[in-house]
């Protein structure tokens, strides 16, 4: 079954909003990744690293909570779903 998601980054040195259509059944954050992986190209290439995991300081969210707080990379990923990947940042 096809399905259209949203793909969102935002790092210190690019910014990026992109509808990615999937033809995946039920698939997982991790199936996500796996296929996003396949796009060399991809700015979310500076932030998961090859196994998957998240480079320091780089959070992943999906429909705007960490992924932290929700199952991981087990997360199930449905039509019209925004994932998100970001850079912590502090000042003061």
């Amino acid at each position: 079954m096809a399905m259209k998601i949203i793909v969102n980054v935002f790092g210190t040195e690019f910014t990026l909003k992109r509808p990615v259509n999937l033809d995946l059944q039920s698939p997982t954050l991790r199936d996500v990744l796996l296929v996003l992986q396949r796009d060399e190209q991809g700015p979310w290439q500076r932030m998961i690293k090859e196994d998957l995991s998240l480079q320091e300081g780089c959070v992943i969210l999906v429909n705007g909570r960490n992924i932290a707080s929700l199952k991981k990379l087990e997360t199930q990923i449905h039509d019209g779903d925004e994932i998100t990947f970001t850079v912590l940042v502090a000042g003061g």
